[in-house]
């Protein structure tokens, strides 16, 4: 069977994300992510979404969540949060998104792939790309999946949500355009700082209003 992407999907994700993709805002650190250097990824996963993986050693780290009306077992949605030691893993965020792409190829019997943002966020190298895979052949269903990778100077970090769905051709369209556009509003706010004036960390809220209610 020949697979296809939804054109109408894909260009609201482009759309969506190539005006998200540079856009940051104040974030929650994730638990276990601030290095001895002050490096650390920003971003939270949704509310009530629950842990159903962790990882963490000398050279990798990596959380999944899954909403929490999903099993593990058996879920639609998956968000991962995912960190590997520069010295491990040499590659910059095109590259490793690249080689996603690759290891896809190997289980779909279709994979589309797409740049949606390559540049620099808070001047650390980040790329953001989409994934369609009509069918995978292990799962028979079709994947969305969105990754942004940022190469930080200790680790190379990436978030992705990956989105099961039936699997699907050009004519279907198997994802809300009201989900989409609230994944690249997520992806938007996800970044890396460590408090440096090359990489400054976002101010807190409440010190931000703070010292606004002073200079009046």
């Amino acid at each position: 069977m020949k697979i296809s992407p939804p054109p109408l999907l894909l260009l609201t994700l482009i759309v969506l994300l190539s005006s998200c993709a540079s856009q940051t805002d104040n974030a929650t650190e994730t638990s276990d992510t601030r290095n001895e250097t002050g490096e650390r990824l920003l971003g939270t996963p949704p509310k009530d979404w629950v842990n159903v993986f962790q990882l963490n050693n000398d050279n990798t780290r990596l959380t999944d969540f899954i909403p929490p009306d999903q099993s593990k077992g058996d879920w639609s949605t998956k968000l991962s949060f995912e960190a590997h030691t520069t010295e491990a893993l040499s590659i910059d965020p095109i590259e490793l998104l690249f080689s996603e792409a690759e290891t896809d190829q190997s289980r779909c019997n279709r994979v589309t792939h797409y740049n949606i943002f390559s540049g620099l966020e808070n001047d650390y190298q980040t790329s953001v790309r989409l994934f369609l895979c009509g069918e995978n052949s292990f799962t028979n269903r079709g994947e969305i999946k969105l990754i942004k990778a940022i190469r930080g100077n200790d680790y190379l970090y990436s978030v992705r949500i990956v989105r099961r769905t039936p699997p699907f051709d050009a004519n279907e369209e198997e994802i809300r355009k009201e989900e989409v556009a609230l994944w690249a509003t997520y992806l938007s706010k996800i970044s890396v700082c460590d408090g440096s004036p090359d990489h400054p960390c976002p101010q807190p809220e409440v010190e931000a209003e703070s010292q606004g209610d002073s200079s009046q």
